[in-house]
């Protein structure tokens, strides 16, 4: 048997398919890690976490917390300076009373982070301070947690003697799950100590290790295996040379399981690895060398381990728990005759499994189910860097030992099922069965209609198109905008001067400019009756500080300024330009998603346009001559290229409607060079006919996206290799952009969909 597990495992891996479809698995999975990580509206970016990690990592434990506390204090303190000053910038009443309030509550405001305010100073590693200060305060709850793990230990015991003092829980009634909960609990964790606590952030690990979507490839990729290992060697009709002899029955059947377990394990490492390889470039991870309870999140095990040894044990459970999904679809696969049925059943049990675990309740008494279900187990993170008991027949059993329990359980159970079953020796090939069709094929006479029935009903291009379409819409309308005070105070006041330049725009502006004037002069005077000992740092701040609150809104005034200078110039108009920016990718770059998006659209809902006529040899029939095989393939470009047309327009609908909720976007009659970003711009043009030229220029990088799609499905003649390919082409130079490899988007169409932005 040994000599046969190399070539069972060897007979699926050298397939190229099959390491074609493995490669595309995993750059799904890098591409999803990625898409994942991305940093919503307030996050931190993660290069900020991993600036943040290596500062922290040659500090002792005392200096960590001196920092970060530190950092918080300034943050704290200049957050709330911030406040005050955008109260005081209101005008108001109300707004000059809540400020004085909070100058009340903290009176050496001013005095202690007014300069760290003006000069930026508190900004370490990101650019805003809303940003910086969830940062901080992420870290900060962290470092907290951490640092009180021997007051949590302590805490448990006291609750253990505590309850021991209580006489009636000495009696039998008082015997129950609780106390045997809080007694094993304490047991679980008695000798437990911070003597190798080190201090770790947990988003490198847990970006990683806590991969849902990594879990799921690694369930496709059992399919794919079961599918080469069994299924296929079914319908060749193989099975009844390889079981000749009794001892070749269990030595065949023993190799495959062993080389599903090897494969299990293999893509485990392959995926997880990539993770791991891709936190580290971008996150940073920990040091594995520290305990578990280093990293807050895992503060409540009782296992004795470091994070390396935490991390071995998570992805061989892992591996375990999907060897025993393996075995069940091997054991069906042997005893069905029908190809369909081993995927059937298991995307069913999967279905079944995924129901129980989010429909009960954790607290619920029988969250054993929920806990002990397949995806229960998958989630090892809370397994090992968690704790918990569970109630069998008012017992208190360990979470942890009941599910090894139950994956070994299931393993041999798969494993002795799988080799009954092939003993037996029954449904040794597939029946040949008829396919059922959703959507059943209808000819046409029209032969472009022909062709769109086959590419989008048929072919099956016409759901992928869909769930691009929802996927793209859900992304764009979903975003938010939040204007600030000081948008909001651009938006009024470009809304008073949006058209053409008139007497009274022109004083509003004058008026304006005035304000703002007087209050830097304003402040001048004060510091100078400062420096004159006329008046003490206090006082002088104090009096500072309407004036500054004036002096917000003067960044935002100066871009009207900016608008003012251009419209004498030119004789132009005044356009509200904030939503445009946005639109035209110049204050969110959404461009490059949106491509990505399209093309991985393109790929998987065309890759098969030219090859499902060589895969089912029907151009013996289609082309008797060479001007028919034109036309049809003429008629699927065109197709191909409508379709394309409307999934390009898609992103300019939705981001056009998310984008006006809260920035108006008027003057589209206006020339498109009353626009700031587009004062140089050469040919006049209204902005609705630039907006035209957009979209047009957008379709032409898509459709050339589309054109080397279809020419790689027509020239490999196959839809895995083709998309591969693509993926390879199209993808990969995008998603090596976004991770920070710049020049990778000229080695794209990404230059000619985006052009606007430039």
């Amino acid at each position: 048997m040994l000599k046969l597990i190399p070539y069972e495992l060897l007979k699926v891996w050298r397939k190229r398919s099959f390491l074609i479809l493995t490669g595309v698995l995993l750059l799904i999975n890098i591409f999803m890690l990625w898409y994942a990580t991305m940093p919503k509206e307030g996050e931190a970016p993660l290069s900020a976490y991993k600036a943040l990690s290596s500062d922290l990592s040659v500090m002792e434990e005392e200096e960590k917390y001196s920092y970060i506390a530190r950092m918080k204090e300034n943050l704290d303190g200049v957050s709330t300076l911030s406040e005050i000053l955008s109260l005081q910038a209101r005008g108001d009443e109300m707004g000059a009373s809540l400020a004085n309030q909070l100058l009340a509550e903290n009176p050496d405001m001013i005095e202690k982070y007014m300069q760290l305010y003006l000069n930026g100073g508190y900004l370490k590693y990101t650019d805003d301070l809303r940003t910086e200060k969830a940062l901080i305060d992420e870290i900060y709850k962290e470092m907290t947690t951490v640092s009180g793990y021997d007051a949590y230990l302590a805490g448990i015991q006291n609750e253990a003697a505590s309850l021991r003092e209580i006489s009636i829980f000495g009696s039998a009634a008082g015997n129950g799950f609780s106390r045997q909960n809080i007694e094993k609990s304490a047991g679980d964790h008695a000798g437990a100590s911070s003597e190798n606590i080190c201090f770790s952030l947990s988003k490198g690990i847990r970006t990683a290790l806590e991969r849902p979507d990594t879990d799921l490839l690694m369930i496709l990729s059992v399919f794919l295996f079961i599918g080469s290992l069994i299924t296929e060697e079914k319908e060749k009709g193989l099975f009844y040379i390889t079981r000749a002899t009794k001892n070749g029955v269990v030595n065949c059947i023993g190799a495959k399981l062993t080389a599903l377990f090897l494969h299990v394990m293999a893509v485990c490492l392959l995926l997880y690895g990539a993770n791991f390889i891709f936190t580290e470039i971008t996150v940073g991870l920990c040091n594995f060398t520290a305990q578990l309870q280093s990293v807050a999140v895992y503060l409540e095990s009782s296992l004795s381990v470091t994070l390396f040894q935490h991390v071995l044990l998570s992805l061989f459970t892992k591996g375990m728990v999907l060897f025993c999904l393996g075995t069940a679809l091997t054991a069906v696969s042997i005893c069905t005759s029908k190809s369909f049925l081993p995927q059937l059943v298991g995307v069913g049990w999967l279905g079944v499994n995924w129901a129980v675990y989010t429909a009960v309740p954790a607290y619920s008494g029988l969250n054993a189910v929920k806990y002990l279900s397949f995806f229960g187990m998958m989630k090892t993170e809370q397994l090992y860097g968690g704790y918990m008991n569970l109630n069998i027949a008012g017992n208190a059993v360990s979470r942890l030992s009941l599910s090894l329990l139950t994956v070994f359980v299931c393993c041999v159970g798969g494993v002795l099922a799988s080799l009954l079953l092939f003993c037996k020796g029954k449904n040794l090939e597939l029946r040949k069965n008829y396919q059922i069709s959703i959507f059943p094929f209808r000819p046409h006479v029209d032969l472009l209609r022909h062709e769109a029935y086959k590419i989008l009903v048929t072919n099956k291009a016409l759901i992928i198109l869909t769930a691009f379409a929802i996927l793209i819409g859900y992304r764009d309308l979903n975003k938010t905008f939040s204007p600030s005070v000081t948008e909001q105070y651009y938006a009024g006041v470009m809304a008073s001067l949006q058209g053409g330049l008139t007497a009274e725009k022109e004083q509003l502006i004058l008026t304006e400019r005035a304000r703002f004037e007087e209050a830097k002069s304003q402040i001048e005077r004060i510091e100078q009756q400062h420096a004159d000992g006329i008046l003490n740092e206090s006082t002088a701040e104090q009096m500072k500080l309407q004036w500054y609150g004036v002096l917000t809104f003067y960044p935002a005034f100066q871009r009207v300024e900016a608008q003012y200078a251009h419209v004498q110039a030119t004789n132009g108009e005044f356009i509200y330009d904030t939503g445009y920016q946005y639109l035209f990718g110049f204050l969110d770059d959404s461009f490059i998603m949106d491509l990505l998006f399209l093309s991985l659209c393109v790929i998987f809902a065309f890759g098969n346009v030219m090859a499902m006529e060589e895969q089912k040899k029907s151009w013996y029939l289609l082309a008797a001559t060479a001007r028919g095989k034109r036309q049809i393939i003429e008629k699927k470009i065109a197709v191909c290229g409508a379709a394309a047309g409307v999934m390009v327009l898609l992103p300019w609908i939705f981001r056009f409607i998310s984008i006006s909720r809260a920035y108006p976007m008027g003057g589209l009659l206006s020339a498109v060079q009353n626009l700031p970003m587009y004062f140089t711009w050469g040919l006049k043009l209204p902005v609705l006919v630039f907006l035209i030229l957009a979209a047009a220029s957008q379709f032409i990088a898509v459709a050339l996206a589309g054109a080397a799609v279809l020419l790689l499905s027509y020239k490999r003649k196959s839809y895995l290799q083709a998309s591969f390919l693509s993926l390879l082409l199209l993808v990969v130079p995008l998603v090596l952009s976004v991770m920070g490899m710049d020049f990778a988007k000229w080695f794209s169409v990404y230059p000619i969909y985006s052009w606007m932005s430039f």
